[in-house]
């Protein structure tokens, strides 16, 4: 095993025992709707920046960790992987934030600038856009710990774990219903049916954060006219967890691609079928650079 691949294995290992730490007026009022996968990268691609004082800077890594944290294994093709980091490049989150003129702010702010693919080296880099740093440096700030995330099997756990980690200090805490759907960025039919709501996004949250977080949570529904829902109330206990250096399984990597797996990278990249000249046109470029 060279040092490069040594050199990474470490690096993901500390990025899966890190603590993200962001203001807790974010955690509080982000509305976003990313996928379980989406949140991974950013978040990954954010604390690496955050433990190496180098915040929102452009974070490396392989293309084989790349996949994996869009939870692609085995044979998925890289065109799949494409369309999916596209589709990342487009996520944004809104805020609530307060402004410099001590007013009250809404704003809108795409959470990536930048994904490259580094055939040659076999790697993808991700820009952070940083635009969002203000709201991973304030204070007070509230932390969430990365491999919470890395367990998590709903895409609601995380949203929901921000938001009550970031009111933690309380023991009861209630929501309009409405309100926390919007907040965890559940599809519109959710909304206008809350026992869907409960039962494909409050629930997998709930027993996602009970097992594998610091917190345990209870909820319960306050009902008004007609026995409509009016009021989500969750109750709060703080708990330890094991040390998560124990819990952290090693991942493995490898070394940089050779010509004919970089070649097959660019192709599915390029989906030679629908960019014949542009594909042609790299491929001298990057493949026969060393005869020219």
């Amino acid at each position: 095993m060279n040092n490069e691949v040594l050199a990474e294995i470490k690096k993901m290992s500390k990025r899966k025992k890190g603590t993200i730490k962001a203001s807790s007026d974010f955690f509080r009022t982000a509305r976003y709707g990313l996928t379980l996968q989406e949140h991974r990268i950013i978040y990954y691609a954010i604390l690496e920046g955050q433990q190496d004082n180098k915040p929102f800077e452009p974070v490396t890594l392989s293309v084989k960790s790349f996949k994996e944290l869009f939870a692609l294994k085995g044979e998925s093709s890289y065109g799949e992987l494409r369309k999916l980091s596209k589709k990342l490049i487009g996520r944004s989150v809104e805020v609530v934030h307060k402004n410099p003129e001590g007013g009250v702010s809404l704003s809108q702010i795409p959470w990536l600038s930048e994904i490259m693919y580094n055939i040659k080296e076999g790697t993808v880099t991700i820009t952070p856009n940083k635009n969002l740093k203000r709201f991973f440096d304030g204070k007070p700030f509230t932390t969430s710990e990365y491999y919470f995330l890395l367990k998590f099997t709903s895409q609601y756990s995380e949203r929901l774990y921000e938001i009550l980690k970031s009111l933690s200090h309380k023991t009861i805490i209630d929501f309009d219903p409405d309100d926390i759907a919007v907040r965890l960025g559940v599809p519109q039919s959710y909304r206008n049916n809350y026992a869907d709501f409960k039962r494909f996004a409050l629930e997998p949250a709930i027993k996602d954060i009970n097992e594998y977080t610091d917190l345990d949570i209870d909820i319960r529904e306050r009902r008004g006219r007609y026995n409509k829902v009016t009021t989500v109330l969750f109750s709060l206990r703080q708990k330890s967890v094991p040390k998560l250096a124990e819990r952290v399984a090693r991942g493995e990597f490898v070394p940089p691609l050779s010509e004919e797996e970089q070649e097959v990278i660019l192709r599915e990249l390029l989906d030679e079928d629908e960019i014949p000249g542009q594909l042609s046109l790299l491929g001298e470029a990057v493949f026969n650079s060393e005869n020219d």
